[in-house]
């Protein structure tokens, strides 16, 4: 029944697999309501999700700048472990808005100067193990 409710990219092993993890850890809780079976977030749930909602929210990384090209293009390349997918997910969306283009899944560039903003970023959710940041005037 749950499945029914999510998009069909989502497999019902995987979605069996993320409900079991969230309730191994505390953050929701199944039960029965009305005959039907419910999933509910618990206190730790809901206060988790507020914490992680409110750094997701608090500001986004960089306005967007229109400056003319130094020539350089910056490149950044990142390798970030399957479980912190959301992580990964959440840079890649972050460099498509700051017009990043892939030359791979993990190597993204640009024309646009966000080095200084992006390091700034990474060392803040402390995650320069797994992203690396340059600049370049030759990408081949």
């Amino acid at each position: 029944m749950v499945y029914s409710y999510f998009p069909k990219e989502y497999s019902r092993n995987s979605i069996q697999v993320a409900i079991r993890r969230l309730e191994k850890k505390g953050l929701i809780q199944k039960g029965i309501r009305e005959e039907e079976i419910c999933i509910r977030l618990t206190e730790l749930g809901a206060a988790e999700f507020k914490q992680k909602e409110a750094v997701r929210l608090s500001k986004p990384i960089v306005k967007l700048k229109n400056e003319k090209w130094d020539e350089k293009w910056r490149v950044v390349v990142f390798d970030i472990p399957e479980q912190n997918r959301k992580i990964r997910r959440t840079l890649r969306e972050t460099l498509r808005r700051l017009e990043f283009y892939p030359l791979q899944r993990s190597v993204w560039v640009s024309k646009n100067n966000y080095t200084k903003e992006l390091r700034q970023w990474v060392r803040e959710l402390q995650l320069s193990e797994y992203i690396k940041i340059f600049e370049t005037k030759n990408l081949g």
